[in-house]
């Protein structure tokens, strides 16, 4: 097989890669093979127990994700990078080094599984095992876990419409304040001459 078809049969693989499993990547990078993929949407629902029957059920509220996948690389998924004319091999070692960048860096990606996507991921465990079939190849079985970002925003309330603005107005800076003689009564006058105070 000359040089020339070898590149040909490199591109023609890569390119049904990419357009029959575009469909599934983390973030940015793209599995060569999908083993499992198993995803958990849970729904938390509250119970209160009441005096008499049974308990009731006054608010649900919706669980982070967590997908719980398996994905394979290998040598055999090189690619020709038209920029620079040469090949640019998918190299297990390569791979699994973006791998725990994308955990460390700690910044939320989408991961794109067969069934659906799932926004503000991260990686909570990256596991591979090497043995004698897995030499050359790169498993790896990753749980993903969402995050809940929610957008808080401060309110000021106006002092007109407060009840007791004095004990219910946020903190201002009133600039120095100077001390003020604190006022000694009669009786603790009194008692500091005859010595009863001391």
């Amino acid at each position: 097989m000359s040089q020339l078809s070898a590149v040909g049969t490199v591109i023609a693989g890569q390119v049904e890669d990419i357009l029959l499993r575009v469909s599934r990547s983390i973030g940015t990078i793209i599995p060569q093979c999908t083993v499992e993929e198993r995803a958990r949407d849970e729904m938390a629902i509250t119970e209160h127990p009441i005096q008499t029957g049974a308990s009731i059920t006054d608010h649900a509220y919706s669980m982070p994700s967590i997908v719980t996948a398996r994905y394979g690389w290998s040598n055999s998924g090189a690619v020709f990078d038209l920029n620079s004319g040469g090949l640019v091999t998918s190299d297990p070692q390569s791979i699994y080094d973006q791998l725990l960048t994308l955990q460390k860096s700690r910044q939320p990606f989408t991961l794109t599984t067969g069934k659906q996507s799932y926004p503000n991921m991260l990686i909570g465990i990256l596991e591979q095992t090497t043995d004698k079939r897995t030499e050359n190849i790169l498993m790896v079985s990753i749980t993903f876990r969402q995050i809940l970002i929610v957008d808080i925003q401060d309110a000021q309330l106006q002092t007109t419409n407060m009840a007791n603005p004095a004990a219910t107005a946020p903190v201002t800076n009133s600039g120095t304040v100077q001390p003020k003689p604190v006022s000694t009564s009669i009786l603790s006058t009194t008692t500091s001459l005859f010595g009863f105070g001391s």
